[in-house]
């Protein structure tokens, strides 16, 4: 993306700049989001942001809305991955279509043991 230069652990957690940087160059891009080798990026506020696969513990597929401009357009559904860390942090990741929601958690899927699924069972247990 345009205007977005370095690049930010979504934990705060220093990293190697030159492996990050390689990681991305070589990234899957599905939507706005790259699935690298090792860390997913994703747009923030002229930075991408970043996580590894192995602080990832659980994931899955939310549905929500992104709020129009007031009187001007009506609110906007788009998917969202959820990640849940290992230490008991959750943020969302816009991904837009659904597609592109299922494709990254088969992305995921496949990097070690990312528990993919949304259950209250697992909600308590990663939360």
């Amino acid at each position: 993306m345009k205007g977005i230069h370095g690049f930010e652990h979504v934990l705060g957690l220093q990293r190697e700049l030159r492996g990050i940087r390689r990681d991305f160059n070589r990234a899957r891009k599905v939507g706005n989001v790259r699935y690298g080798r090792y860390f997913v990026f994703f747009p923030g506020i002229e930075k991408w942001m970043y996580i590894g696969y192995d602080d990832i513990v659980w994931a899955y597929r939310r549905l929500g809305e992104i709020p129009g401009k007031k009187g001007k357009e009506a609110d906007a559904e788009t998917h969202f991955l959820m990640l849940a860390t290992r230490e008991k942090k959750r943020f969302g990741v816009s991904v837009g279509e659904k597609e592109n929601a299922l494709t990254g958690l088969k992305i995921l899927q496949e990097h070690s043991f990312i528990d993919i699924g949304y259950s209250k069972e697992k909600e308590e247990k990663y939360l």
